[in-house]
């Protein structure tokens, strides 16, 4: 069977969804929206980085490297949340070497795994809003 192609629709709507993933680090997430981040943090991060993200979750002493505390991210950047930088990170396009390959799962590749196979660009686009939903929950928790 012949792969289609998403058409002038499908074009344009995942036009508009990259458009907005692209600026979402902007506008503010609503409760709703953090709350499901933080459903997503308890189920893939709490284990390691702690309940409060303070990177004292009930696996960190079992970890060669210790787990960050993701409340201080704002403050170790000059106190701006380094939204793209944690997005890429929690995704796995930026590996980060003190984390090793077998530290830190790279959970975007569990998201992706959970999708349809090939991965649509509507399924692509649904996976990177789930990891954005983390990303802001993690940029709620910012310790002053």
């Amino acid at each position: 069977m012949a792969r289609r192609g998403l058409g002038p629709v499908g074009n344009a709507c995942a036009a508009l969804v990259g458009v907005l993933l692209c600026t979402a680090p902007a506008w503010a997430a609503s409760p709703q929206a953090l709350a499901a981040g933080k459903a997503i943090y308890a189920k893939y991060c709490a284990a390691c980085h702690g309940r409060n993200a303070q990177g004292d979750g009930p696996m960190a002493a079992a970890l060669k490297t210790k787990p960050a505390d993701l409340t201080r991210l704002a403050k170790q950047s000059g106190g701006t949340f380094p939204y793209m930088t944690v997005l890429d990170i929690v995704d796995g396009t930026a590996p980060i070497p003190a984390h090793g390959s077998s530290d830190m799962p790279v959970w975007g590749e569990t998201f992706q795994a959970t999708g349809a196979e090939g991965g649509s660009v509507m399924e692509q686009s649904r996976v990177r809003g789930e990891l954005m939903l983390l990303v802001d929950y993690l940029r709620s928790v910012q310790a002053p």
